[in-house]
């Protein structure tokens, strides 16, 4: 009886084994193909980034936000006059950006880099800066999704490590690879969006303004690159 109960026991767990691998296998099958797809389309973007960006370039940054902040600077920490503090931005692939405030001590020279980190993952700055390919790459983030919707394509990347309750969705245009948008989100939590519009110059296709837009409305401003210099070396 006991022998009988034991084989019945052992078929039933096969059944269910098979029942679970059959169901689960859609999932493992979608999600792995999901990351392939991303992967290549990853490098899709990389490639078409390398071709349309400069190997760097620099510009100005002006926006509200930024004179702002300038406003906050006492007079004595001034190297010249107030209106040549400008806000010097330089973008090299495969590096992270860097703000630099000129025309003032050092003390104040970087009080913009704590903004290098979210302009690190604002737009094209997450394909081609310091990531030098897609292992580097998921060093820093986590693919979890990529939908197809119309013209766009819709990724969503989640950091790694201390940073790992945040993620970013981004919207792709089908047809020129580049970000448009991307939205910032803390655990489930939307925390603010940012828009990004282009220009072209001479061959290259570079960011012109970003505006940002947190939910709880505290932050709608932009940014404008301003007297942009390009070089191919």
């Amino acid at each position: 009886m006991n022998n009988k109960k034991n084989i019945t026991k052992k078929i039933l767990i096969k059944i269910i084994t098979k029942i679970l691998i059959i169901s689960l296998f859609p999932i493992f099958l979608y999600s792995q193909t999901a990351n392939d797809n991303f992967k290549e389309l990853y490098s899709k973007m990389k490639e078409k980034y390398s071709s349309i960006y400069p190997k760097s370039f620099e510009a100005y940054i002006e926006g509200k936000i930024v004179e702002r902040q300038i406003s906050t600077i006492p007079e004595r920490n001034y190297t010249s006059t107030k209106d040549k503090i400008k806000l010097k931005f330089v973008f090299t692939q495969g590096a992270k950006p860097t703000m630099t405030l000129e025309n003032v001590d050092s003390f104040y020279r970087n009080m913009f880099a704590i903004f290098e980190g979210v302009l690190e993952t604002t737009g094209f700055y997450a394909v081609v800066g310091n990531a030098q390919n897609f292992n580097s790459f998921s060093e820093k983030f986590i693919f979890e999704d990529l939908r197809e919707e119309k013209e766009k394509y819709k990724v969503v990347l989640r950091a790694k490590g201390e940073d790992k309750d945040y993620s970013v969705n981004y919207t792709i245009d089908k047809e020129s690879l580049l970000i448009e948008k991307a939205e910032y989100y803390n655990k489930k939590s939307k925390i603010y969006d940012v828009e990004i519009f282009y220009t072209n110059i001479e061959r290259y296709t570079l960011p012109e303004i970003i505006k940002y837009r947190s939910l709880d409305g505290a932050v709608n401003s932009e940014i404008k690159f301003v007297d942009i210099k390009t070089s191919s070396k």
